[in-house]
């Protein structure tokens, strides 16, 4: 099985007990979650961006899976996750990222592709019609921070998901937590 995933890459400052540490973050979970299930005949291919600064965060992921759709940028997102111990977690953000850029021509090589909403603007609601225009196959969707939108201080806050049936339209199958999946119908409690 080929699979195609597509998803922002993000550093991660991880504010816990009035220590800071930083970690590599967003889609490199996905593909690490994946490597653990694969077989040797499988493939994995990612769209994402890296910085050459850090991408050392991401190369014991990274160097097993196909990188020739990985594009270089100045900066990647940094993301500051403030843990809560009974609430939670503050995420605010740093080089908030273009979007990513997806070659459609090449869809079809793929079994299955996962779209993970690392950071809420990895693709475009219609880069991912294009997508389903090129690609007949399962598309697996990760709401995750499409969830969220900005306050003042660029940090996330739930909020509902504008044009959800459009995007959901467009994918197979649809992963959301219980409060993600709260901002996709407008459930207050």
């Amino acid at each position: 099985m080929k699979i195609l995933v597509i998803g922002h890459s993000v550093e991660d400052h991880i504010h816990r007990n009035n220590r800071i540490e930083i970690k590599p973050g967003g889609i490199y979970y996905s593909v690490l979650g994946l490597l653990k299930i694969i077989t040797t005949d499988d493939e994995i291919h990612l769209v994402t961006a890296l910085q050459k600064s850090n991408e050392h965060l991401f190369s014991d992921v990274y160097d097993k899976i196909n990188k020739k759709n990985i594009s270089w940028v100045d900066e990647i997102p940094k993301v500051h996750l403030i843990i809560h111990e009974l609430e939670e977690r503050t995420e605010c953000y740093e080089n908030i990222p273009q979007n990513l850029e997806v070659d459609y021509e090449i869809l079809n090589e793929f079994d299955g592709i996962l779209v993970n909403m690392i950071t809420g603007f990895d693709i475009t609601l219609e880069q991912l019609k294009q997508i389903r225009k090129h690609f007949k196959g399962l598309i697996y969707f990760d709401v995750h921070t499409l969830s969220r939108g900005f306050d003042e201080s660029k940090t996330r806050k739930f909020r509902q998901i504008e044009n959800f049936s459009q995007w959901a339209s467009s994918v197979d199958l649809i992963q959301a937590n219980e409060l993600e999946a709260r901002t996709l119908f407008n459930l207050d409690s």
